[in-house]
């Protein structure tokens, strides 16, 4: 089965998490991109969010959490999300393919990308419910 590697980004504060839109994408991914032949998952994470956000990892603060397995979004295949965590300086904009950035509360998972709902629910947990108001 294909499966397409990426280094990702895991930032939460205040019941959020930090996810980009590209273009006109429904829906919210985490900060991140496709880790090159060669390059570490650690590398790739701290070059896509410099070329994606503009923010600076700050030298050994990043550290490995977890690798969520799921369907990729919108292509065939699966995605592998190898995930950090990791201060930074700067303050998050979007550049190049990124149209948006914001923290997303997580009761809004209706909103993020498949990945980032299992993120949510095997290793955040935090499932998706739907409330009703």
């Amino acid at each position: 089965m294909l499966r397409l590697r990426c280094a990702c980004l895991v930032a939460e504060q205040n019941n959020s998490l930090l996810l980009v839109r590209v273009r006109e994408n429904a829906h919210w991914y985490l900060p991140g991109g496709k880790i090159e032949v060669g390059e570490s998952a650690e590398a790739a994470m701290i070059r896509e969010v410099a070329e994606e956000l503009g923010i600076h990892i700050e030298q050994g603060s990043s550290r490995y959490l977890y690798t969520v397995i799921a369907p990729a979004y919108g292509q065939a295949g699966e995605v592998e999300l190898v995930c950090f965590t990791a201060q930074w300086q700067n303050i998050p904009q979007p550049l190049g393919e990124i149209s948006e950035v914001a923290w997303l509360p997580l009761h809004e998972q209706f909103k993020f990308a498949p990945a980032v709902q299992t993120l949510c629910k095997d290793f955040l947990h935090k499932p998706y419910t739907s409330s009703v108001l």
